[in-house]
């Protein structure tokens, strides 16, 4: 009896055994079968390659981002350096058509022959909108640029020294040297006076014409931020103005009648600070009279309104 009942145990077991290994090769065929199913494929758990090349996907797509960036970043690199390109060829051309001043006078023929001399097409005058105009502002602007450079020159001569500066005698030689880089062109100056003067240029002249003075009495030392500082500014605005129509008619040798004229000017006025009395003139002619006189004197010499 116990020998049946062990064989009885053992069949049992193997029969389980069996069941098992049925089952489990059912279980992996249903599986396979599932896996071939076109919307159990789409819905089952990506591999270890998919993941990869999702990873790489994403990768990608950053990468194109920052291509793009970099194109654009380029691109404006590039536009800036076309854009200072070509300030820096109209500022050649300019600086050599000043030379042609005296022969063509503040006109596009000039602008033609500074852009030849520069190595340039005569056409290149074309880059200039405002024609004479565009040259005559230049010179301004330049010559302002200068002159700011001689008071930062001379300021720091005096601190070096421990000097301290006479602002009469200070003032008296920035103008005659602002004067003096009139005179290159002197023959030519009753035009740009002209153009100066014409209502579409007149703002810019004049705000030319605020700053160069700003720059002579701050350098002076003049920190005023009471009416003075209109009062002063105006003043010399004056002196400035008026001494050039005088050296514009003036014959004697190195002008010395315009430094002369200069020199009593300044003695009227040595005293700016304590003149406030007429302000009230002062301030709506603060700009205008500088260019005083130069309709007259244009006419008087030829010169049109137009471009040339």
């Amino acid at each position: 009896m116990w020998v049946n009942r062990c064989t009885r145990n053992a069949l049992r077991t193997y029969t389980s055994l069996a069941q098992m290994r049925s089952i489990r090769t059912r279980a992996n065929k249903l599986s396979a079968a599932s896996m071939s199913h076109p919307i159990l494929k789409a819905h089952a758990a990506p591999t270890a390659h998919k993941r990869v090349r999702f990873f790489q996907t994403e990768k990608d797509g950053k990468n194109e981002e920052n291509s793009k960036t970099e194109e654009t970043n380029t691109k404006e690199n590039e536009s800036k350096k076309e854009e200072e390109s070509v300030n820096t060829v109209k500022v050649k051309i300019l600086d050599n058509a000043l030379d042609f001043v005296v022969d063509h006078g503040w006109s596009r023929k000039a602008l033609s022959c500074g852009a030849e001399q520069a190595g340039y097409a005569g056409v290149a005058e074309g880059m200039f909108t405002g024609g004479g105009d565009d040259l005559v502002l230049y010179f301004i602007q330049k010559c302002n640029f200068q002159l700011v450079e001689y008071l930062k020159f001379t300021v720091e001569e005096h601190e070096s020294k421990e000097e301290k500066i006479k602002v009469t005698s200070f003032i008296r030689s920035a103008v005659e040297y602002r004067l003096r880089m009139i005179i290159p062109c002197i023959g030519a100056w009753p035009q740009a006076m002209g153009i100066l003067a014409r209502p579409d240029i007149f703002p810019k002249s004049a705000e030319e014409l605020a700053k160069m003075v700003d720059d002579i009495w701050y350098y002076a030392g003049d920190r005023s931020a009471d009416i003075n500082w209109y009062t002063k500014r105006g003043i010399l605005a004056k002196l400035y103005g008026s001494t050039q129509l005088v050296m514009l008619t003036d014959q004697s040798p190195d002008f010395k009648d315009t430094w002369e004229f200069l020199d009593r000017r300044i003695s009227d006025i040595s005293n700016f600070a304590k003149i406030s009395q007429s302000v009230k003139d002062n301030g709506s002619a603060f700009v205008e009279t500088a260019f005083s006189g130069a309709k007259v004197l244009k006419n008087i010499a030829g010169f049109g309104d137009t471009k040339r």
